[in-house]
């Protein structure tokens, strides 16, 4: 499939957006601060699941990388290099529909810094869990940020699978520096129903998928 095709999905997401309660939603779900409960609650899950603050600070220290070489490789290396012009900011597209808050960041487009991070947390905590539900809930969760992304005229198609691609890659290797260093530290066996693998309680991850439905359900609530 070659690219232009693929770019051509992203703008026809963008040349439909044209709802009040979407436009709503994505700006609510694509702004970071929206997700600060989410990230609360897996620093909880971390603290919660782990024997002592060795084991938590290189759990905070794995998943703080991830983020900090996704948004690198992104904002600082490959969008000033690349430099493509945002989908809002097109001259051949901008005129064609109204971007939802008018958000027009002058900044790359080159490759999507929201899906490398999202994409980057999700993989390290689903390797570091390893709770099949988790794992699909926070795949889930990037790729939903990476919707808004397009509906908000932020990134073309390509922009989104290369940041995802990134993001897989950047969690891995976070998860192995994890993996690595943690051979160290005693290790338990958890054999009972009410634990991961890994040793994360259900009862715990329970929680997690509460804050994300919660935050869900105040991105929908109306514009007051």
């Amino acid at each position: 499939m070659q690219i232009e095709t693929i770019d051509q999905f992203g703008i026809d997401v963008l040349l439909g957006s044209n709802n009040a309660f979407l436009d709503h939603f994505a700006l609510t779900m694509t702004n970071a601060f929206t997700w600060v409960p989410l990230y609360i609650a897996l620093l909880v899950l971390v603290i919660k699941n782990n024997d002592n603050m060795q084991q938590i600070a290189l759990c905070f220290f794995c998943g703080v990388l991830g983020v900090a070489l996704a948004s690198i490789m992104a904002d600082v290396i490959v969008k000033p290099w690349v430099a493509r012009l945002r989908p809002c900011n097109e001259p051949t597209v901008k005129y064609l529909v109204q971007i939802a808050g008018n958000l027009h960041n002058k900044d790359y487009s080159f490759f999507s810094a929201h899906a490398a991070n999202t994409m980057s947390l999700a993989i390290f905590f689903s390797l570091l869990v390893r709770s099949a539900w988790l794992s699909l809930v926070l795949v889930g969760w990037s790729l939903l940020n990476c919707w808004t992304r397009l509906y908000l005229g932020q990134h073309y198609m390509t922009d989104i699978m290369v940041g995802l691609s990134w993001g897989v890659v950047v969690g891995i290797v976070c998860y192995l520096v994890h993996w690595k260093i943690s051979r160290n530290f005693p290790k338990k066996r958890f054999v009972s129903s009410q634990y991961t693998s890994s040793g994360y309680t259900y009862l715990d991850i329970d929680v997690v998928f509460s804050v994300i439905a919660m935050t869900v359900a105040y991105a929908m609530l109306p514009m007051t």
